[in-house]
């Protein structure tokens, strides 16, 4: 039936002999339920017409012919009806669509950073400059190669509630996080095309220092 499979974890696909495929997936995270029909466009200016299945974390897709398709390669319009724990309730028919959040997902009512006399301001106020540490960071990549850089950090938070009760915006709890600048890029990938890591951000945990959070998140963190 098949002209030749492919397996890896998570992953088993089967070509058939019109170049169209059979997948069975599963997912490590989240869930999906729901069904539909995607067209994706293929090399040859050609439709790829697919049945996609979703049922928890196991995704099937079944071939359903070749058609003709003036959408540009990998791009087509889609009809289907899924809930996801990442996007909520989808819609779609032909190139448009529509999503709904569910009722349980977070909200953010605020997010801010921290200035030098402890109050919060927004992170989006253009003038507002929040309170910052700078640190000596090291980092070894795989080669054993020491990175050593400048670790510019401040202190943000989100303030989040349920969706269902963001008119109220009760009850809501904090999330606090660093955000981090190096001076320099970090990681396997600083100095190639694809670059470094100049910034990025790391939970904040209840009664830690931003320079412990930096240090833990240098211990446990891997960057490419």
């Amino acid at each position: 039936m098949f002209q030749h499979t492919f397996r890896e974890k998570g992953l088993w696909r089967g070509w058939l002999k019109n170049g169209q495929s059979v997948e069975i997936s599963t997912a490590k995270h989240g869930w999906d339920f729901g069904a539909g029909i995607h067209i994706h466009g293929n090399d040859d200016d050609m439709g790829d017409r697919m049945l996609f299945l979703k049922l928890w974390r196991l995704t099937i897709v079944l071939p359903m012919g070749v058609i003709e398709h003036p959408w540009p390669a990998m791009d087509g319009p889609q009809w289907s009806a899924y809930a996801s724990s990442e996007f909520g309730l989808m819609f779609h028919w032909g190139m448009s669509s529509k999503s709904f959040d569910m009722p349980w997902f977070l909200h953010t009512l605020a997010y801010e950073q921290q200035m030098a006399d402890g109050s919060w301001i927004s992170v989006f106020d253009p003038d507002a400059k929040p309170y910052a540490e700078a640190y000596p960071f090291t980092y070894t990549l795989k080669s054993g190669k020491i990175q050593n850089r400048i670790a510019t950090v401040s202190k943000r938070r989100h303030v989040l509630c349920r969706r269902m009760f963001k008119m109220f915006g009760w009850p809501r709890w904090i999330k606090e996080s660093i955000d981090i600048d190096f001076d320099g890029e970090v990681g396997e990938r600083s100095g190639s095309w694809k670059g470094g890591t100049m910034g990025c951000s790391y939970n904040l945990r209840r009664g830690e220092t931003m320079e412990q959070a930096l240090r833990r998140m240098g211990r446990d963190r891997k960057f490419r």
